[in-house]
């Protein structure tokens, strides 16, 4: 069993070679639900199907039922999370996530949330211009000169922040949750670093504005 998984949710797709590049040859392909029918669009191998199956369509169904993990409409767990669970279950601790944004905010939070919930596992939700992950150490940004960085706290506090190599830096500054401090700022380095003494924050690294 690969111990990498990309997870296709049912929200806005997104571009195909976006979401073709994070697949090799032992990539195990979770749909979830009418995320099935971007995998079949793009033509690429699925694995597993689960959800309630409420929004596939008849003939995205027809071709996947044989790999189809059905759970109930009423249930404790979006669907999304359905999907982390299994591939935790099966040993996987590599996941990606994609078509996690769309008009469903409530939904769209719900999956962000996940990172932080289950974050003893290697999580990462992808967009055409975005990538997320969390972070509870240290950690060194490269090759990402001109992109926007935003660090959101998931704890109570982050304790002793400091940003190098970004266009608005910090040194040793106390965040607390809900903090907007460090919102939309630079990465100005080719090589950016990240340190703190303690908290955990959710890390979104996207393409330049216009």
């Amino acid at each position: 069993m690969s111990n990498r998984c990309l997870i296709i949710t049912g929200g806005e797709a997104i571009g195909k070679d976006r979401m073709i590049a994070e697949i090799d040859s032992d990539t195990f392909v979770i749909c979830v639900d009418k995320g099935a029918e971007t995998a079949l669009e793009y033509g690429i191998k699925i694995d597993l199907v689960l959800g309630d199956f409420d929004s596939i369509s008849d003939w995205a169904y027809q071709i996947i039922s044989d790999k189809a993990m059905p759970f109930p409409k009423e249930k404790d767990y979006t669907d999304t999370e359905l999907a982390v669970v299994e591939a935790i279950r099966r040993g996987i601790d590599q996941i990606t996530l994609t078509n996690a944004t769309g008009n469903r905010v409530d939904h769209m939070l719900s999956t962000f949330f996940l990172l932080y919930k289950y974050n003893e596992i290697d999580i990462r939700i992808i967009g055409d211009d975005f990538e997320a992950f969390l972070l509870q150490e240290d950690f060194i940004i490269s090759n990402k000169s001109g992109m926007t960085f935003s660090l959101i706290p998931m704890s109570e506090t982050i304790d002793d922040l400091t940003l190098e190599g970004f266009k608005y830096p910090l040194h040793d500054k106390k965040v607390i949750k809900g903090d907007s401090l460090c919102v939309s700022n630079i990465i100005t380095d080719e090589t950016a670093m990240i340190r703190f003494k303690k908290g955990s924050a959710l890390i979104i690294i996207s393409d330049p504005e216009e």
